[in-house]
Order: structure tokens, then C-alpha cells, then sequence
């Protein structure tokens, strides 16, 4: 495992961007995985940059979401086919999968989803974001690190970030579609992304703890090809981290 410190989260996501451009020039069609949520916004953003100044070319990647609500239209601002609408408008893609929020039968559309991807050659790389209680896309903790895709209860933590979108916290939605820790796992590559205080206790759980199941994240402490980006907010409870 590779744990880097940036300064800010602006040179956080400036390394990561670094990290997906290297790969596609090496391997225009990679595929990727990709986390939604508040910390990869300025790596998204920084992405488009670059393609906007020729600097980079993703037309031949491929990119699925590693998760998605469940039981929402799919045209909510809040699900994450709505949030890479939104995000990933400046990165042009050969293709770009999500999970149907309005699945009327989840283990079916996770199968399909894992199909997708086995048929698209397996991921290169899958970039992530943790979860204050150590979740990873949305393995929340206590699932299994042998579960697949599949359909899962969010932890009440969760739900209250993606409360406000929803007007109330009973109003959010209680499922979601994702990745497991499983599928995660056997990826080639991760880049592990954390910016905020608030995050700090989970990052260091993560990384530093025992692995368990009720730090869903810990489980990528024995991957061989595991980065890890940090801002130092982020990085304030570890013992060590490179700068």
C-alpha cells in the first residue's frame, strides 16, 4: 500500500487525476470504476480540465459506478446517474454504466451489472472514497467480505448525508445497489481517496486497524495495488503517511 499526504484537497485531486491520465495514456481502453459523493468532485472536474486543454482522452475508456441508490427515478438529483450527468459532462466516455435505480429486480440487475463487466475485461482501476464508518461505495459495515453486488440496507450515516436531497430523513431512501467488497477486491488496481477532518477516525481504522468486517474499507489493506490520497485533514490520525 501506497499512502501519499497532499496539501490541500485541490493537489489531492490533482495527484489522483495524475494517477487516471497515466493509466489511460497507457491504456486508452481502460475501464474504471468510479465513486460518486462530495470527495472526487474536484478529481472529476480536474479531469475535465485537462481533456477541455487536449491534455487527455478518455473516448476510448469505459467507466461503471460502483453504486446506486435503489427505489428512486433515476432522473433524481440525487442518484448517481443524475450526479456523473452532472459531473462527468466534460469527460467524454466510450461508455459509462450505472446501476438502474429503478431495478424492480435488484439481484438481477446486479448480476447484469457484474456480466458488464467481466465482458468489458475487468477493472483497471476503481477510484474510491470511505465512508466515515468505513464504508466503501456502499458496503456498509458488517457485510460480508465475500459479498458480490448486490442489494443492501444503508447504515442510518448514510442516509443522512443524502437526507437533504430528499427534503427528510424518513423520506431517503433505505436500499442501494453496489459493488461488493468482493468485486472490489479483485480489481487491479485502487486509488483510495479522503479529504476532511471528518474523515480522519475512519481513514485511520481503515488503514491502520485490524481488518474486520465492521470496517468494510480494511479489507483493501492487503491489496497489492492499492494508492491512497489524502489530504492532511484526512491524514491527522495516522501514525505515518508520506507527504
Amino acid at each position: 500500500m501506497r499512502c501519499d499526504v497532499a496539501d490541500s484537497p485541490e493537489a489531492l485531486a490533482r495527484r489522483a487525476a495524475d494517477a487516471v491520465c497515466r493509466l489511460v495514456q497507457r491504456k486508452p481502453g481502460a475501464v474504471l470504476g468510479l465513486a460518486s459523493g462530495a470527495t472526487p468532485l474536484a478529481l472529476y472536474a480536474e479531469l475535465a480540465g485537462r481533456i477541455a486543454a487536449g491534455a487527455a482522452d478518455f473516448r476510448a475508456t469505459t467507466a461503471f459506478a460502483v453504486d446506486e441508490l435503489h427505489g428512486v427515478p433515476r432522473g433524481h438529483p440525487a442518484t448517481n446517474a443524475s450526479y456523473f450527468a452532472r459531473q462527468l459532462a466534460g469527460v467524454p466516455l466510450r461508455a459509462l454504466h450505472i446501476l438502474d435505480s429503478e431495478a424492480a429486480e435488484p439481484a438481477a440487475e446486479c448480476a447484469r451489472f457484474r456480466r458488464l463487466i467481466e465482458a468489458a475485461g475487468g477493472f483497471d482501476l476503481v477510484v474510491l472514497g470511505i465512508g466515515a464508518n468505513g464504508h466503501v461505495a456502499f458496503n456498509e459495515p458488517g457485510r460480508a467480505f465475500d459479498a458480490r453486488a448486490g442489494r443492501v440496507a444503508l447504515a442510518d450515516s448514510t442516509r443522512r448525508v443524502y437526507a437533504p436531497a430528499f427534503g427528510s430523513f424518513e423520506a431517503t431512501p433505505v436500499f442501494g445497489l453496489t459493488l461488493g467488497v468482493a468485486d472490489i477486491v479483485s480489481t487491479r488496481a485502487v486509488l483510495l481517496l479522503a479529504t476532511g477532518a471528518e474523515k480522519a477516525e475512519g481513514v485511520a481504522r481503515a488503514l491502520e486497524g485490524p481488518v474486520t468486517e465492521q470496517v468494510p474499507a480494511s479489507a483493501l489493506q492487503k491489496h497489492a495495488g492499492l494508492t491512497v490520497l489524502l489530504d492532511r485533514a484526512a491524514a491527522s490520525r495516522l501514525s505515518s503517511a508520506r507527504s
